[in-house]
This record gives C-alpha cells, structure tokens and sequence, in this order.
C-alpha cells in the first residue's frame, strides 16, 4: 500500500549552484483539507498585508525539520515537522504572520544579490514545480502525491538579516493586532525553539538557522504582549478544533499506525482521536475498523467534505471505485471550488470509464485547471478523460500544459506540436497552444544556457 511516496521530478540542483543544494530531496504534502485549513488561517493576516487571498501560495513539505520560509514568486513553505511541533493554531499563525512580513517587506529581493539570476531561476522553478503538485498519483496526503524537490543544504540562503527578522516580527505583531489575534502563541512557540540556540548549528532546528532568535527579537514580542488587550484572548474554538484535525491527519500519515494508535488511544473521543485512528487502521488495510469510525464522523458531520473525502479515498484505494465516487462526488459537492476534490473525481470517472462519467470527468478536470493552472495531474486528468473520448488533439493539448507545470518544455514542445496538428487554430486551446509554445522555448533556453 502506498502512504507518501515521493515522486523526484526536480533533479538536484547541485551540477548547477555547487554549494546550494544538497542530493537529499523533500515531497511536497498536498492535501484538500490541510491547504484550506491553512488558507482560512492565512486569510486575514495576508489583506492585512495588501495580499489577496489567492495571491500568495502557501504549500506544506513533508520535512521533520521544523522551519518554514518565504520565497520569490510569493511563495510560502511550511515543514510538517513546524506543524506536528506547534501546539495550537495561534503558533502557526505567528509563523505565517513573520512570513508574510518577509513578502510584504521585500526581503526576498536579497536573493538576486547572493546568487546569479538563472540559479535563483532554477531554484525558484524548483519549488514551484513542486508547489504545482505531481503528474501521476493521488491528489492528497494519503494517496501519496508528493513531488520530489531539491532541499537547501545551505540555509543562510533563506536566512534574513536582523533587520529583516525584527522588520517581519513587526509586521506579524500588526497583522495578529488587526485581526483581534492575541501574540501569545507566537511568543510560545519562539519560546519551545528559545533552547535550541545553544545547540551546535547541526543540532539546531532549522527553523533557529534560517531566523535566528536573538534576544532582541524576543523581548520586543514579549514588550508587545505585556502591553496588548489581546494578551490572554484565547484562539477561536473553530480553529482549535480545524488545527487539531490538521494534526491528526498529519500524524497518521507520516507515522507509523502503531504509533498513531499509541498516541490517540480509544480512550481518546475527539474528533482528531477519532479521525487519527480511522487513518491508522486504513493504512493497516483494516477497513472493518476504518469505515465504522470515518461512517460515525460522517453522521455527526455530514456536511463536512473531508470526511466523504477521507471515505472514498478508504474506498477507492482498495478498489471499491463505485462507492468510492459516491463519496468523492459529495466531497466536491460541499466544497466545489477545491481543485484537488475536483481532480479526485475526475480521476475516479476516468478509472470507471463509462461515456457519462468520462463526460463528467473532462467537466471537473477542466474546472480544476480553471482555479489552479499550474497543476499537473488536473491536467493529467483532463488529457485521461479527452483521450478516452476520443479527442487526441484537445488531449496532446493537456499533456503539453501538464509538461510546461512540471517544468518539462521539451516535452510539452513535443505535445504542443502534436496538438498544434490536430486542432483548428482558432479553437481556444489553438489559441493558447502559441502562448505555450512560446514559454517552452523561452524555458528550454534558459535551461540550455
């Protein structure tokens, strides 16, 4: 059974930056309900900074090292290990609060100064194709999409001056003030890290590397908390409740079942003990005790679409694809702007293969391309249900925008010329195939030079 595996389509970027990066690569997390937990957090603190809501992309990768940083093309990283570290929703916050101060204050234009422009590129192209997501696997945490990308081995590289920490400290204050947010959980959680600087740079967390707690940074939090009417508001129940689950569901996928049943024993009838364990037994293969536990959640939660999700996924992973699209289809019902639930649905269609559902599959991949663009096994999907129809131009058209996602223009040059031959030039996709045409080759020579 597969869990996370980790699909490597960035090579390492050593031959090219020596010194930059390091052979050992990370997988990206893609998960529907972890990214919307996430973005409900992110939301407000990212118009305080005079971001819309979509313009920043927030990605988790499954690293145990406790970190997260900011980068070019407003992008946002944040480790599993940060999260499976923090105690409650108002830690992540502050850390999403001190990363967005690094966007707002154009820190990351200091990037152009330490290294050469094509290897910032390819850097920068690095995370972003593994932000885009995978062309081949499952859309979520457990159905293992994940997408190879070359780590950092020199940290200082994402790392800020003391000016730039205490300027991205100053923002997340203000962000979390704006927001009636109390700072608290943002003191905590530097506070569980405070320790780590004593410890050789090898045993530090990651986290200590890239944004150095000086004493400085921590007494001007502290300042700032003694005297804020925010200080002792706790978080929003809501929230307590969304993180709790985001950290179950983390757990149970990048632990061992033994231990995830150790950890949210019987004893333990929340919601996140409850959702933990109906994981752990379905990673164990063990649906006569998952179903039952994911069922009850369902019935005491029916409208939330990550439980059916959390279903069918139980389903379809052992081939039970009928029922598995009962629940998929719910899924997007209840959250119909999601594009991983809509590309889940599209894949299971495609598996089904009647007219109807390939139909209906081309409808849904499409939709989800149309919110996320860049993602490849949307595309993927997209390219699956207009082959299975029949449709060979429109589906070498979809392979080449699943190509120039991953950041493959020679190949999605070889599928843009295939589909060039097959369709009218005045179709939509013959209209957009000159505008890929013409990324791909402004790419592939980039990627000669």
């Amino acid at each position: 059974m597969r869990t996370l595996a980790v699909v490597c389509l960035v090579a390492c970027l050593a031959a090219l930056a020596p010194g930059l990066v390091q052979a050992r690569s990370l997988s990206l997390i893609r998960d529907a309900e972890i990214e919307r937990t996430i973005a409900t957090f992110s939301a407000p603190l990212l118009r305080v900074g005079g971001f819309g809501e979509r313009a920043v992309t927030i990605r988790v990768l499954n690293d145990d090292a406790v970190n997260a940083f900011a980068t070019t093309e407003s992008r946002i990283f944040i480790n599993s290990g940060l999260l499976l570290r923090a105690d409650g929703p108002d830690e992540i916050k502050g850390v999403i609060a001190h990363e967005i101060g690094h966007l707002a204050g154009g820190h990351l234009l200091r990037l152009r100064d330490q290294v050469g422009q094509s290897t910032l590129s390819t850097l920068v192209g690095a995370l972003a194709g593994a932000a885009a997501g995978v062309a081949a696997g499952r859309a979520d945490v457990g159905g293992a999409v994940a997408l190879g990308a070359a780590q950092m081995a020199n940290r200082d590289l994402l790392s800020f001056t003391r000016l730039q920490e205490n300027s991205a400290d100053a923002f997340a204050m203000r962000a979390l003030d704006a927001t009636g947010q109390s700072t608290a959980g943002m003191l905590r959680f530097f506070n569980v890290l405070k320790d780590q600087e004593a410890l050789m740079s090898s045993s530090q967390d990651a986290y200590n590397r890239t944004h150095p707690l000086t004493s400085e940074r921590m007494d001007a939090l502290a300042a700032h908390l003694a005297q804020s009417p925010l200080a002792n508001k706790p978080p929003a129940p809501e929230d307590v409740a969304a993180f709790a689950r985001l950290k179950a569901k983390l757990f149970a996928f990048l632990r061992p079942p033994s231990t995830t049943l150790a950890t949210y024993p019987a004893s333990d009838t929340s919601v996140a003990g409850r959702y933990a364990r109906a994981i752990a037994h379905y990673r164990r293969s063990d649906l006569t005790q998952a179903l039952p536990l994911i069922d009850a959640l369902i019935a005491e939660f029916p409208r939330d679409p990550w439980f059916h999700e959390m279903r069918a996924q139980m389903l379809f992973e052992h081939q039970r694809l009928p029922e598995a699209r009962l629940s998929y289809a719910e899924a997007a019902r209840l959250a119909p702007t999601e594009p991983l639930l809509l590309t889940e649905l599209a894949h299971v269609d495609t598996e089904l293969g009647e007219p109807r559902l390939l139909e209906e599959a081309r409808t849904m991949a499409k939709a989800a391309v149309g919110i996320e663009p860049d993602f490849p096994f949307a595309w993927r999907q997209l390219a699956n249900a207009h082959g299975r129809l029949g449709d060979e131009g429109r589906a070498a058209y979809a392979l080449a925008e699943m190509a120039l996602a991953q950041g493959d223009p020679k190949a999605a040059l070889e599928y843009a010329k295939r589909a060039q031959a097959r369709l009218a030039p005045g179709t939509p996709e013959g209209l957009r195939l000159q505008d890929l045409i013409a990324e791909a080759e402004r790419q592939q020579k980039r990627d000669d030079r």
